[in-house]
């Protein structure tokens, strides 16, 4: 097992679900253990005006060799709602992950150089790749500094509680937008018999559409992990509902709650009920 640090950006949608789902969805794959989590850092976007950046940095312990950990780096992209465009450098993205740093040392292929040629260039990289690997502190703490006061540890305090209740669940959020609210509940645990799938739904942007789908999914016998709402606009949300097939039908009941509170704040109660169809 070699250690590799995997850089991860979003400045679109859900930015903190869809690093946590990134994570999530690195965890699963064979051959390939995420050891450590950094912390999250809000950042300014590089390029044109758009919204700011969360990024964060895993460290892995795979067998993959570079081609082989690119090429899961960017189905997992693609299974996040990342559509890469040619030539796209600087735009806003619902999710990107690099290969920053190796242990094999450096690597040049098509579409990959090992350590990432901006590394030392880009203080939201490095502090998070020094949060893992903080053994390359000798190599890169002094890039860091150079670039002035580090960027700043992202706060936002999140909290879900999740509740069984006969039949479902029921998951309490209290987040800073609706869109996160919908993407941190999270269902029970697959059957781990089950093959996971990805379900791509396209909705109206509010809380009754929302909960329309999800009760629509469940009862194709669709169970339901995670919930991600990877691109958000005012006119419409696409949402990636992560789970397992359970090869049987259901009928659910669905509702999701909110009430307005100060700066912003979205509190929510999501609760399903699961009955045999």
């Amino acid at each position: 097992m070699s250690v590799v640090v995997v850089g991860v950006g979003a400045n679109l949608g859900a930015r903190e679900a869809s690093i946590r789902s990134a994570h999530a969805l690195l965890s699963a794959r064979e051959r390939i253990e995420v050891r450590k989590v950094s912390e999250i850092y809000e950042t300014e976007p590089l390029g044109p005006p758009q919204p700011r950046y969360l990024n964060a940095a895993f460290r892995l312990e795979t067998t993959l060799c570079p081609r082989e950990l690119l090429h899961v780096l960017l189905r997992t992209e693609r299974r996040l709602g990342r559509r890469r465009v040619p030539d796209e450098r600087w735009g806003p993205r619902s999710i990107d992950l690099d290969v920053l740093w190796d242990e094999r040392g450096p690597h040049e292929s098509p579409g990959l150089r090992v350590p990432h040629p901006e590394l030392e260039k880009r203080d939201f990289a490095l502090a998070p790749l020094l949060d893992v690997a903080p053994e390359l502190r000798e190599t890169y703490g002094a890039a860091l500094e150079q670039l002035g006061s580090p960027p700043q540890a992202w706060g936002r305090e999140a909290m879900v509680r999740v509740k069984p209740a006969p039949g479902g669940l029921e998951v309490h959020v209290e987040a800073d937008a609706l869109a996160d609210a919908c993407a941190l509940c999270v269902g029970h645990t697959p059957s781990p018999e089950h093959p996971w799938s990805t379900r791509h739904v396209t909705m109206d942007p509010n809380a009754e559409q929302f909960s329309i789908a999800l009760r629509d999914l469940l009862r194709t016998g669709f169970s339901v992990h995670r919930a991600t709402i990877s691109h958000c606009s005012k006119s419409q949300w696409t949402a990636e509902l992560h789970g397992v097939n359970m090869g049987m039908q259901h009928d659910a009941d669905v509702r999701l709650r909110t009430t307005s509170g100060s700066n912003r704040e979205i509190r929510a109660q999501f609760s399903v009920t699961v009955t045999s169809a």
